[in-house]
């Protein structure tokens, strides 16, 4: 009886609570502490990731920003002019090249294109739609006035051939009058005149979306500059 009396005193001591108190507050310090660690170290993580997905995004924007305006300009330069002037059903009677892939950077799937604004974004995307589409009409003018001038072509040997046979003369006027007519005979024949209004229909509907683009991207750019400057 007075040895379970004095366990029992024992483990009511002050010593023994102190030391129980002294444990349970060691441990909420260690795991708040340890929270706290964590919780830091995923704010960093997370703006890392930020810092990451903004420079991505910058990059992005940059380089699509020099693809659009420098296919544009090179368009432009090309048959700028002559689509600006009236239609009248002529036909663009013109030769474009047009590589393999005009648009490596956008066909490369840039990581970062989810990043863009949501409305910018919906620019780039219309501006590569309708652009393929337009190298699509253009390919297929380049085909029909290749076939016009072999047309025109075999229609002046014919002649030249006729003509010296006959012992006729066959005067550079007419060469050229008879090639000129050989030309845009199959060239409406073959519709280019339909096509050359395709043409100028995709070029008006383009030139809004690359200023508004270029614009963006430019204020963009350097409204993230700023702050970047401002952060560091």
């Amino acid at each position: 009886m007075k040895i379970w009396s004095k366990k029992r005193m024992n483990l009511g001591s002050p010593d023994a609570y102190i030391s129980l108190v002294s444990g349970l507050v060691g441990a909420f310090v260690g795991g708040f502490f340890t929270l706290k660690g964590a919780t830091n170290a995923h704010k960093l993580a997370l703006k890392k990731e930020e810092t990451a997905d903004r420079e991505r995004m910058i990059t992005t924007l940059m380089l699509l920003r020099t693809e659009i305006a420098g296919a544009w300009e090179l368009f432009m330069e090309e048959c700028g002019d002559e689509l600006s002037k009236p239609a009248g059903g002529a036909p663009f009677l013109n030769i474009l090249p047009v590589g393999k892939n005009p648009f490596p950077i956008f066909d490369s799937g840039p990581p970062a294109l989810n990043l863009l604004p949501r409305e910018l974004a919906k620019d780039v995307v219309h501006f590569y739609m309708r652009a393929k589409g337009l190298i699509a009409t253009i390919e297929m003018n380049n085909h029909d006035y290749e076939q016009a001038l072999q047309y025109a072509r075999v229609l002046l040997i014919n002649h030249a051939e006729r003509a010296q046979k006959d012992g006729e003369e066959f005067p550079d006027e007419k060469h050229d009058q008879l090639f000129n007519g050989g030309v845009d005979f199959m060239a409406g024949q073959l519709g280019m005149g339909d096509t050359a209004e395709a043409i100028r229909s995709l070029a008006q509907e383009l030139t809004p979306i690359v200023k508004r683009i270029t614009t963006e991207v430019d204020e963009l750019f350097f409204s993230l500059s700023d702050n970047q400057k401002r952060t560091n």
